[in-house]
């Protein structure tokens, strides 16, 4: 241990080495947070004389849970074998583990083998509601599922969000069916894992207490992300033994939105007033001329840690800034820096001035013209940099993609969307994930009535109402339900569909338990049809089949599992992925990515565009002093991915609903002092 610990500066020394009870890490952006976090945990089990068993590590991130469980296995001179693993995983993964053993307990009907909905599952059921209730006139499903999620995070029924009547009453009742529905298919979404965990906790005292003796020394990662159901989980299972070590950083507090409340990091102190707070605040990762901008930009925000970030790299280039006529021209000027390391103008990229009764379609044209022409001639004369993974484009709002993509598909530069269609919402996946679901959860209706269809077998909406009026009878027992179908009002072609399909899962059922995953999927495919029609549809099926040979991959790692075991983990794993954990980190791609997106990660070079007045901040933040100040760490968070380069763009003009209007530099850049920037300009 001692060799680990002289690897470490002696602020991380001391967060690694402090005594028990409660202990808050302040970890500055870039400054070793899972460094410290890792050496922890070997230094509590090496040290301490914890066993594994005693340890729960909870983290956002399926990916950063994978990550320090390497990292630990590693350190640990034998490793940590699969009877003495340290609980570690994501707030959600752990509430999901823990609820497959304790749900029954809540006596609510569930049992443990409900499926977790994702939110397209979720959507499904709300649009459904909406309909029944006669409300889709005046309510879009997602603004119900907005204010559910509210509630359950905060651990309040609907009527205590503050709303007005007419949407107060509409979302009782809607909350009340749409519950109703989940228990009814043995389904539980995202914030359910969360709330029946403390409810568990604040009902059941055996249970918590179970859990209180077997969890003695708690980490958190994030912190300053929790929100208040995490906030209560966390206090009930540390009420008594008080071994809490958070780790976090207040200047990248960016997920209000999803229910993140910032003051419980703010407040931990008075949470626990023997707590101990350690400052990290040496920088790994940025040139100082980075870090100064960063220091500048977290300055707008009163109400926070101080923290003064610094690096032993004093060396390095200002961080660049550029004026850029429109998003086209932003655009033009982010991918030449990446493909030509520096910034070139052409004969034709001068400014082009529009009379103001210029038509906004000839202004589009021009533009489009003038990308492709240019772009044509520098395809020409560049090679693709063999470093691109090392390069990432942030910026606010998914919809700012659209320039840069035009301009590296006219380039032919190879690059890949954080958050944008993810692999295990493909059509052909989620078709497939429903025939696993439905194999481990028969109640499952949103999964049954996408696929009981698919490929086609003649069962219409007509058709499946009568199968689900007698569905409940049977208690989803789809033998019972096959052996009285001859009994239902449907024609002879869904008849002998319906008895078709339901075989699939009767046959499944008698799959030999030393069968695997794989095993099972092969099964599925055949047996459903689903791998023929796939194959008649030429190159786009064998396009979906590919993609399906993906899920294989995914699913060979519970190989050595019996099917019904390796089934239970592999759905959870796939309900729980996050965007992250989806990205891909492997080949010589460009990354484009949100600022949200951004969170934990790193490159050498970054180009943070779009940093203007409405779009940071958000217009949508503007009235609200609390949701500026999230943008200003916003901002923050992605300025301090950056290593070595670091360049700021805002564009005059930008199309709005394809209308050309003017705009005005963010706040941001105008509180960076000017002998901090170097000013790049195009003229």
């Amino acid at each position: 241990m001692a060799q680990l610990l002289s690897s470490l500066n002696e602020a991380q020394k001391e967060a690694v080495t402090t005594g028990l009870g409660p202990v808050l890490v302040l970890a500055g952006a870039g400054s070793g947070k899972t460094r410290v976090l890792t050496f922890r945990v070997v230094y509590l089990l090496s040290e301490r004389k914890f066993s594994p068993q005693d340890l729960l590590v909870l983290t956002f991130t399926n990916k950063a849970a994978g990550e320090m469980k390497e990292r630990i296995r590693k350190l640990i001179e034998k490793g940590l074998g699969e009877k003495s693993a340290i609980t570690m995983g994501t707030f959600h993964s752990v509430c999901a583990r823990l609820l497959r053993t304790e749900i029954e307990n809540l006596k609510r009907g569930y049992d443990k083998y409900f499926v977790i909905y994702d939110t397209d599952d979720q959507m499904r059921v709300l649009q459904q509601i909406i309909l029944e209730l006669g409300l889709q006139e005046h309510f879009r499903p997602q603004v119900f599922a907005y204010y559910i999620s509210q509630a359950k995070n905060r651990l309040v029924e609907p009527a205590d969000l503050g709303l007005d009547q007419y949407l107060e009453n509409s979302l009782t009742k809607v909350y009340d069916l749409y519950q109703k529905r989940l228990r009814e298919q043995n389904a539980l979404d995202f914030d359910d894992l969360l709330q029946l965990t403390c409810e568990l906790f604040s009902t059941k005292p055996r249970i918590l207490k179970k859990y209180q003796e077997r969890f003695k020394y708690i980490l958190v990662d994030e912190y300053q992300d929790t929100n208040h159901a995490q906030y209560v989980m966390l206090n009930r299972l540390a009420a008594g033994h008080e071994n809490l070590f958070v780790v976090g950083d207040d200047a990248q507090s960016i997920y209000g939105f999803r229910g993140a409340n910032m003051q419980n990091i703010l407040d931990f102190q008075n949470d626990y007033p023997k707590a101990k707070i350690i400052k990290l605040e040496q920088n790994y990762r940025s040139s100082q001329p980075i870090l100064d901008v960063a220091s500048e930009v977290i300055k707008l925000n009163p109400a926070r840690y101080e923290k003064k970030l610094w690096t032993e790299n004093r060396v390095g280039e200002k961080v660049g800034l550029y004026e850029a006529r429109d998003e086209v021209d932003e655009a033009e000027f982010v991918i030449k820096r990446i493909v030509n390391g520096e910034y070139r103008m052409e004969e034709d990229a001068k400014e082009i001035i529009y009379e103001e009764d210029t038509p906004i379609l000839d202004r589009f044209m021009r533009q489009r013209s003038r990308l492709h022409s240019r772009f044509s001639i520098l395809n020409s004369k560049f090679q693709i940099p063999k470093n691109l993974k090392d390069f990432v484009i942030l910026y606010r709002t998914h919809a700012q993609s659209r320039p840069f993509e035009e301009v590296l598909l006219s380039a032919g530069v190879p690059y890949q969307i954080v958050g944008g269609i993810k692999f295990y919402e493909r059509k052909e996946i989620k078709d497939i994930l429903s025939y696993l679901r439905l194999v481990q959860n028969p109640r499952d209706l949103v999964s049954l009535s996408r696929i009981i269809n698919v490929p086609a077998r003649g069962v219409g909406q007509v058709n499946f109402r009568e199968i689900n009026k007698v569905l409940p009878k049977y208690k989803y027992n789809y033998e019972r339900v096959f052996n009285n179908l001859d009994d239902l009002p449907l024609t002879s072609r869904a008849l002998g569909g319906v008895k078709e399909f339901f075989r699939i899962f009767i046959d499944a059922d008698d799959l030999p338990e030393q069968e695997n995953l794989v095993n099972l999927l092969h099964f599925i495919l055949s047996r459903s049809g689903y791998k023929e029609s796939l194959s008649k549809l030429g190159e786009e099926g064998q396009t979906r089949l590919e993609n399906i040979e993906e899920l294989f991959n995914v699913a060979a790692k519970y190989k050595r599992s019996p099917w019904v075991e390796g089934l239970s983990a592999f759905l959870e794993e796939v309900a729980l992925m996050t965007d992250l954990d989806r990205a891909d980190d492997q080949g010589n791609k460009l990354t484009l990515m949100t600022l949200h997106s951004a969170k934990g990660l790193e490159f050498d070079n970054v180009f943070f565009v779009g940093l203007e007045e409405g779009l940071l901040p958000h217009s949508r933040s503007l009235l609200s002093p609390a949701e500026i100040a999230e943008e200003i760490r916003l901002a923050y968070v992605g300025i301090t991915r950056a290593k070595r380069y670091l360049y700021l763009s805002y564009a005059r003009t930008r199309s709005t609903f394809g209308e050309l209007k003017k705009t005005l530099p963010s706040r941001i850049i105008k509180a960076i002092p000017a002998k901090l920037l170097n000013k790049i300009s195009n003229f």
